[in-house]
């Protein structure tokens, strides 16, 4: 899958479709609002479908708006509008037959097993239960769509001061001026490391510079890395939950002291983690 979800194919929608449509805000009430609040409900918000604009309904455009790269306001405009028309379609909901397995249900719909686990947050994925409801993203979703988006948001794996932000800088042990990939929290030895999403965790173990690291594949070529651990709590193949404790901070590798270094990778390529962190 791709971040296609380009301004261009947004703004095409917009006015070629939206041209005509008013702006929906906070305080409206009426059938417009029923529409806009169950495109939420189809990409799994949890709303009252009641056709008034309140906080709630708000809270969730707004979260669209932050995950899609569009102005942030609350409002829904043509644009807005457009992008959550694109992306429902791009989800489907499958109820979960006797027989049926996440390998199965994966391949009828050309995604992966790791995109439905991620998206619907599953506990167990290798059970599911007849008359389970999954929302399926399909191979056409935004990369952000299914992982970022469905999730709310991603949180803070660990709480605590940023000693070393993303971008160029002067490395603190080489001295030579490179570019830092994450972020460094400073955190006490031993602090809880939690998993900032939902995911599979694919390396754990000596990463070179990281020490002792964890890797977590969210699908949709996302991944998040946590680094210079003083112990880990899950192993290769593990499937973990949004707020998982995965390990214990610390300084192995290369490391002045007790930190996380923290980092978002997307088909990977590391992007700044304060742009989706709250």
């Amino acid at each position: 899958m791709r971040y296609v979800f380009a301004a261009v194919l947004i703004a095409a929608l917009a006015s070629s479709v939206w041209a005509g449509s008013s702006l929906i805000h906070y305080g409206m009430r009426g059938t417009d609002v029923k529409e806009i609040q169950q495109m939420l409900v189809d990409l799994g918000h949890e709303l009252v479908v009641d056709g008034v604009f309140g906080p709630k309904t708000k809270a969730a455009v707004m979260q669209v708006q932050k995950d899609l790269g569009l102005r942030v306001d609350g409002v829904v405009g043509p644009e807005t509008r457009a992008a959550l028309a694109e992306l429902r379609e791009a989800v489907v909901s499958y109820t979960v037959q006797r027989g049926d397995n996440l390998t199965a249900i994966a391949m009828r719909y050309q995604t992966t097993v790791d995109s439905i686990v991620s998206y619907n947050n599953l506990n167990n994925p290798h059970r599911l239960l007849p008359g389970q409801v999954l929302l399926i993203p399909t191979s056409d979703l935004p990369v952000f769509g299914s992982v970022l988006y469905r999730l709310g948001g991603m949180i803070w794996p660990v709480q605590g001061r940023i000693s070393s932000g993303y971008g160029y800088r002067t490395h603190p042990i080489t001295k030579v001026y490179h570019f830092h990939g994450g972020i460094d929290i400073a955190v006490a030895h031993g602090t809880p490391v939690r998993a900032a999403l939902a995911g599979k965790v694919v390396k754990a173990g000596n990463l070179g510079g990281l020490g002792l690291a964890i890797v977590i594949d969210h699908g949709n070529e996302i991944t998040t890395w946590y680094g210079h651990n003083s112990a880990l709590l899950v192993r290769v193949g593990d499937y973990v939950q949004q707020g998982q404790v995965i390990a214990r901070s610390g300084r192995t590798g290369v490391a002045t002291g007790p930190h996380l270094d923290f980092r978002i990778k997307i088909r990977d390529q590391t992007v700044d983690p304060l742009k989706y962190l709250p």
